[in-house]
This record gives structure tokens, C-alpha cells and sequence, in this order.
């Protein structure tokens, strides 16, 4: 968070260092290839974290310009974030935000793009190691 004037604001910026227990984290998925219909992009989220609807007045809006909010549906499933698009035009970025809730090592599996009706076009990212340490 930064502050405002007398409000307190939230930004973005890219992740470095520690991540503790009640750190909000945006998750930023860009997907870039051959135009289609009827995408899914599926991405695990580590068992320690839960995504968040809404995070007071972050800006996860289309304004910013290396981003679309644009989605046909996006579901917060138990242990991932989907978004499914009726038109793809060959390039999006999508972001959702979530908070770390428990401290441990985790694996998280990876993030997985297809056509859902042409299940032999798809790609997916590459398994991460996260550590999210205790707040004290």
C-alpha cells in the first residue's frame, strides 16, 4: 500500500523478497497464440492463499493498459482461478488477486491454457515452489 494524502491506496509491482501470512498478491496470466473460440485458462493456487473478489481499492480494472478484464466467466474454484472467453484474439493478460492465509512450503500445479473444444491445442506453464512465511 501507499499513501495518498491522507488515504491509503493500493499498486502493483513485480514480487521480490519474503512473502508472509496476510500478504495480497496479484496474479498476472498472459496468454499469446493462434486466435480460437471457447478458451479455458485454469491456474492452480497454492494451498496456503485463497483469491480475493475484491481488495478495497485496488485497481484490477481494464484501464490500466497492459491488461483486460474481459472474460466471458471467471469461477474462484477451492483450489483454482479459471476464466473461460468466448473469442480469443491472440493476446490477454488477465489478473486476480489473492491473500496469503498459512505459512508452509508449497508446490502449485501448473497454470493450463486450452480450447475446450479442440482439447488437443493447449499449452500450460511450469510448476512453482512457493514459500510463504509466518507474520510475526
Amino acid at each position: 500500500m501507499a499513501e495518498d494524502g491522507y488515504k491509503l491506496k493500493w499498486k502493483t509491482e513485480p514480487l521480490t523478497g519474503e512473502i508472509h501470512s496476510g500478504d495480497v498478491i496479484v496474479v498476472r496470466l498472459h496468454v499469446t497464440g493462434k486466435e480460437g473460440r471457447h478458451m479455458m485458462i485454469e491456474d492452480p493456487i497454492p494451498a496456503g492463499a485463497e483469491q480475493l473478489e475484491e481488495v478495497g481499492n485496488l485497481n484490477l480494472d481494464a484501464t490500466q493498459n497492459d491488461w483486460s478484464d474481459w472474460y466471458s466467466s471467471r469461477e474462484f474454484r477451492d483450489r483454482r482461478t479459471v476464466f473461460f472467453l468466448d473469442r480469443f484474439d491472440g493476446d490477454v493478460t488477465f489478473q486476480y488477486a489473492m491473500r496469503v492465509q498459512i505459512p508452509g512450503e508449497f508446490v502449485v500445479a501448473p497454470a493450463r491454457v486450452e480450447f475446450m473444444y479442440q482439447p488437443e491445442t493447449h499449452a500450460n506453464t511450469a510448476t512453482r515452489r512457493f514459500s510463504f512465511i509466518d507474520r510475526k
